[in-house]
């Protein structure tokens, strides 16, 4: 199953309808196909809930956007629901109900067996025996999907080592699992701050903490928490290849074009990759011209190297240093993991995907 990407979209919050269908009409453009959204925010204005959710429902489902609204027990009054009429929100178009509190354990499972909803459970709350004693209802787990927590206030959001606790449970009973980034386009109130899952995402580039998603293998969709993602944003984290691991990368000037071919090919990590590198199975083969020897030049964590003529055999063999190495001669320092991204060089395994963008010329 392909990696679902997701929006949010937050009513009664002063936001203008136009720009809303804007935004979806934008979302869809890059195959965004969820969307997100909260029926119990308590800054929203209650008054125009109802009409605003209506509206943007409408034109989402025109458009072919599947709904997820984050639901309490308040959220039925805002509404004009009954409780035991809970089926009657499908006449509103939503798809998913993601139960927030206000929901114990018997009643999250009557609602799997008896509405016509799936329903999301929260993955960063749910531990093994709470999700045990819910699946020992006897309910249809295919019916179940699990969302992360988003986080606005800083410091709040949760540890990677958590996450990849609470994922894996979900993964192991065959449920899907999404999880939040945030955009720095338009931060949502009132703290303004990003709403992402995991609080090392909260200030990293949108990208990058999508690239970690991919990466850890952990998740089927990525939602922007934060409402009207910039372009940029959206057209970054839709642009992403799911089996490939990709690295930005500031290309030195002294590049060549056939290391400029070998750098932007596609690699896989080999079975038995260095101690201290990972290697391309694929870059020599790539190499068509002879590599010429550059100047030499230090060789730090993150460094892409393309060997030169002088490692004869070797010639266009390309690796990423893992730990600084020092300088030799028989090999080009070609471009330069970003800071940033670093720290994406442990998921590349062996036998492992990854390929390189050239943030230089992207910013041309």
């Amino acid at each position: 199953m392909s990696m679902e990407r997701g929006i949010s979209v937050y009513v009664g919050m002063g936001y203008k309808e136009d720009a809303i269908r804007e935004y979806l009409f934008t979302a869809h453009q890059y195959g965004y196909s969820r969307i997100f959204t909260s029926l119990h925010i308590p800054e929203a204005d209650s008054q125009k809930i109802l009409n605003e959710f209506t509206n943007m429902v409408k034109y989402a489902k025109q458009l072919g956007f599947s709904i997820t609204a984050d639901i309490s027990p308040a959220s039925f009054e805002l509404l004009g629901i009954k409780r035991e009429n809970i089926d009657d929100l499908c006449k509103l178009g939503i798809d998913t109900l993601r139960l927030d509190f206000g929901f114990n354990l018997h009643e999250t499972a009557q609602l799997v067996k008896e509405s016509e909803f799936d329903i999301e459970l929260n993955a960063s709350t749910i531990d093994e025996k709470i999700l045990n004693t819910i699946l020992g209802e006897g309910i249809d787990t295919a019916r179940l999907r699990a969302c992360h927590n988003y986080y606005p206030r800083p410091e709040t959001g949760l540890s990677y080592h958590l996450f990849v606790e609470r994922s894996q449970l979900f993964r192991s009973y065959g449920i899907p699992v999404a999880a939040f980034i945030a955009s720095h386009n338009n931060p949502r109130g009132p703290i303004y701050e990003g709403v992402p899952s995991l609080e090392k995402h909260r200030h990293m580039n949108p990208v990058t903490a999508a690239k970690h998603f991919f990466a850890s293998k952990l998740v089927d969709a990525i939602i922007f928490g934060d409402p009207f993602a910039s372009l940029e944003e959206l057209s970054g984290v839709a642009a992403l290849e799911e089996s490939c691991i990709e690295l930005a990368v500031e290309t030195k000037p002294s590049i060549s074009s056939m290391e400029r071919a070998i750098l932007l090919g596609r690699h896989t990590n080999r079975n038995d990759p260095g101690e201290h590198v990972i290697r391309s199975q694929e870059a020599r083969s790539l190499c068509h011209e002879t590599i010429m020897k550059q100047s030499p030049l230090p060789r730090p964590c993150g460094a892409v190297t393309i060997d030169n003529v002088e490692y004869l055999r070797y010639m266009g063999e390309l690796q990423v240093v893992c730990h600084e190495l020092p300088i030799d001669a028989r090999t080009n320092v070609v471009a330069q993991v970003i800071k940033e991204e670093l720290f994406l060089l442990e998921y590349i395994q062996p036998g492992c995907s990854f390929c390189f963008k050239d943030i230089l010329v992207s910013a041309k």
